[in-house]
C-alpha cells in the first residue's frame, strides 16, 4: 500500500507562518525606526556643530560674533520689507559658500530682485533630517537673540540680535553656559535662511517644543477654501500666518490656498490684478477671481514683531550649540528658569551642570 505525501502547506500552517512573520516585523520595526532617528539626530548635531564652528571662525576673523540681523531700524518686523541680512549670510564664507556670499548685493535688501538667486539657494547644513521641509531655502536652526519673548532689537540680551557685534568678553556668564543657536520648527510661511527675522532668530520665552506650528484661518472665506495657510504676494511676498498680517493689509495683497481646484472658480490671466489670486502649484498658471470676497483677518495689533521659541521633531527635546562650540541635546522638560538663564549672556547667574 503506497503512502500519500503532502504537496503543500495546510491553511493552518500558512496562517501560523504569517502570524510569526507579523510578530517579528512588529518587534523589529521600532528598533529600525529608533536606529534611523538616532542617525538623523547625529546628522543634526553635526549640522549645528558646523554652524557653531563657522561662527567661531567669524569671530577669529572679525573679533566679534556676527550680527544676528542687519537693519537700520528696529524692532524687526517679520515681513519682507526691511534690509534683514541674517547671521547666516555673514558666515557664508566660513561654510565654504564664498561664491554665494560674493553674488549677494550687500548694499540692497535681502529681498531685492538682485539677491533672489542666492536667497532661493538651499544649504544642506541648515536642514535637520528629522524636520519637515517646506522649501530648500528654509532653515531648521536659529540663533538666540534673547532670553525672553521680546522683539528682535538692539538691546536684546542674547548673542545674536539686531546689529549685534558681541565679543566673547561680553559673554560674562561664560561661553560654556550661554546658548548660541538651536533647532526650531520649520514653517511654510517663513522668509528663508537669508532673512534676519524669526526665520533665523528665536528666543527662550517658551520652553522647548512648546509651540508647534499651527495655522490661524482667515474668516469669511468662500466654500472650498482652506481655513489654514494664507500666503502673501506683492508687498507682503514670502508668506505668513493669517494672524501675522499687518492691520492695513488689503485683500489684493493676499493669496489664499484652496483645498482643491475643482471647488473654486478659476480665471486664466498673465498678470496679477486686484483680487486675482495666483495658484503656485498649477500648470498652466491659473488665477482665482474672488473680487467680492470680504477678507477679515483675526489676530492682534501689529503682530509682526512676535518671534517665538525653539523646537524640533526629535523626541524629548532639541539640539543646541553653546557659545564655546559644544553641542548638547536639551530636554523639553528642563527647568524653565534654567532654560531662560542659558539664553542671557550676562545675567550673572551660576548654573550648575546637573540642572541641565
Amino acid at each position: 500500500m503506497m503512502k500519500s505525501t503532502r504537496s503543500a502547506f495546510t491553511l493552518v500552517e500558512l496562517l501560523v507562518v504569517v502570524a510569526i512573520i507579523g510578530i517579528l516585523v512588529g518587534l523589529l520595526l521600532p528598533a529600525v525606526q529608533a536606529a534611523r532617528e538616532a542617525a538623523r539626530r547625529a546628522s543634526c548635531a553635526n549640522n549645528i556643530m558646523q554652524l557653531g564652528i563657522a561662527i567661531n571662525n567669524y569671530d577669529m576673523a572679525h573679533r566679534s560674533l556676527p550680527p544676528g540681523t542687519v537693519d537700520a531700524n528696529g524692532p524687526i518686523v517679520h515681513l519682507p520689507i526691511g534690509f534683514h541680512h541674517s547671521w547666516i549670510v555673514q558666515i557664508l564664507p566660513m561654510l565654504d559658500e564664498s561664491t554665494a556670499y560674493k553674488q549677494l548685493d550687500h548694499s540692497q535688501s535681502i529681498y531685492s530682485l538682485a539677491n533672489f538667486p542666492v536667497r532661493s539657494y538651499g544649504l544642506r547644513v541648515l536642514q535637520c533630517p528629522s524636520s519637515f521641509t517646506f522649501s530648500d531655502f528654509g532653515s531648521s536652526y536659529a540663533g538666540v537673540h534673547d532670553s525672553r519673548e521680546v522683539p528682535i532689537d538692539v538691546d536684546n540680551n542674547g548673542v545674536l540680535f539686531l546689529n549685534s557685534h558681541i565679543r566673547y568678553d561680553d559673554i560674562s556668564d561664560g561661553s560654556s553656559h550661554t546658548l548660541l543657536l538651536g533647532e526650531k520648527y520649520t514653517e511654510p510661511t517663513e522668509l528663508g535662511w537669508s532673512s534676519g527675522t524669526r526665520a533665523t532668530l528665536r528666543n527662550m520665552g517658551s520652553t522647548i517644543n512648546l509651540n508647534r506650528p499651527n495655522f490661524t484661518g482667515a474668516q469669511g472665506l468662500p466654500p472650498g477654501f482652506s481655513e489654514g495657510i494664507v500666503s502673501a504676494s506683492g508687498d507682503y511676498g514670502g508668506g505668513m500666518f493669517a494672524s501675522e498680517l499687518p492691520d492695513n493689509a488689503a485683500s489684493e495683497d493676499l493669496s489664499i490656498e484652496p483645498d482643491g481646484l475643482e471647488s473654486v472658480r478659476q480665471k486664466e490671466s498673465k498678470t496679477m490684478g486686484s483680487n486675482h489670486y495666483h495658484m503656485l502649484d498649477t500648470d498652466p498658471k491659473t488665477w482665482l477671481q474672488i473680487s467680492d470676497l470680504p477678507i477679515i483677518i483675526p489676530g492682534r495689533p501689529n503682530p509682526g514683531s512676535d518671534v517665538g521659541g525653539f523646537g524640533s521633531e526629535h523626541t524629548g527635546g532639541s539640539q543646541f550649540a553653546l557659545a564655546d562650540g559644544a553641542v548638547k541635546f536639551l530636554s523639553q522638560n528642563m527647568d524653565a528658569t534654567v532654560w531662560q538663564q542659558l539664553g542671557n549672556r550676562a545675567d550673572g547667574t551660576l548654573i550648575r551642570d546637573e540642572r541641565w
